[in-house]
């Protein structure tokens, strides 16, 4: 295979143009498929491009993360004056959720063939609410259409999906959407790079082994001492590259930091092999 140059474009990316873009690999999927069998790359904290560098999860813009073939986004709100505000634990993102929504929504407009995978979670401290995180959540989501997300406390073929966005409820006080903690989820967030490393690779091998309907969810993103997570995926990414090339079938969701256009298409890829 030859040296991966850690710091290439294509395994970590650095800019908002990759170059490359899979704005509708699903539309090759049949609709039978449920998405707890398919191969799905995920961004973490998907909007986390503000602040200090220690907050810094991504250097893609969210429309240029869904444009590459990212179809998980990890969404975190600040409950705030009764809206939700996208948050880095205490780092605003300059962002809601209303227009994360609504540029998800703008996306799957122009193609219905796609489907979006998002984690909605509370963040950091709550302030000044007269309501709860849920009917803060329930007024948002009601500004748009209905028929555009997927509600329900069960897993969709992507036939039921395509052109929804599915909530993965990971907040307290109420349901909506598939609940998070039924996922089988790899999250060894504060860890050593080898002991990270390992986790992550047993955790795609037992997706891919698993013929359940459960849903998998690997996050390749960790933390290390005072190391940056830029620096982290740098070194991660192209490693990631090379376990996930050429395997066939159901991986998860691969969740990562600064991915680059190819490690996402690796990941799409792994769907037709």
């Amino acid at each position: 295979m030859g040296t991966i140059n850690t710091r290439s474009g294509a395994y970590w990316n650095a800019d908002d143009d990759p170059g490359t873009y899979s704005e509708a690999w699903m539309q090759l999927l049949s609709d039978s498929h449920s998405i707890s069998q398919l191969s799905i790359p995920g961004t973490h904290n998907s909007m986390a491009r503000f602040g200090i560098p220690w907050v810094w999860c991504q250097s893609l813009s969210l429309d240029t993360q869904i444009r590459s073939g990212v179809r998980f986004f990890d969404i975190r709100c600040r409950h705030s004056n009764n809206t939700l505000l996208i948050h880095h634990d205490m780092c605003y993102q300059n962002a809601s959720l209303t227009h994360v929504l609504s540029e998800v929504l703008k996306f799957l407009d122009g193609h219905p063939t796609e489907a979006v995978l998002m984690r909605i979670r509370e963040e950091y401290k709550a302030k000044d609410n007269t309501v709860s995180f849920l009917e803060s959540l329930r007024g948002c989501v009601g500004c748009f259409p209905q028929e555009r997300f997927w509600l329900q406390n069960a897993v969709p073929t992507l036939g039921e999906c395509r052109g929804k966005i599915v909530v993965l409820d990971n907040f307290s006080g109420g349901f909506m959407g598939i609940d998070w903690k039924s996922a089988d989820i790899e999250d060894t967030w504060d860890t050593d790079p080898d002991d990270k490393w390992n986790r992550v690779t047993a955790h795609i091998e037992k997706a891919q082994g698993s013929p359940s309907d459960e849903l998998y969810i690997t996050f390749a993103s960790f933390i290390h001492r005072i190391t940056l997570p830029r620096d982290l995926a740098r070194s991660l990414n192209p490693k990631l590259h090379s376990f996930v090339s050429g395997r066939k079938g159901k991986l998860g969701i691969i969740v990562c930091d600064f991915p680059g256009p190819k490690l996402i298409s690796d990941i799409i890829a792994c769907n037709f092999a």
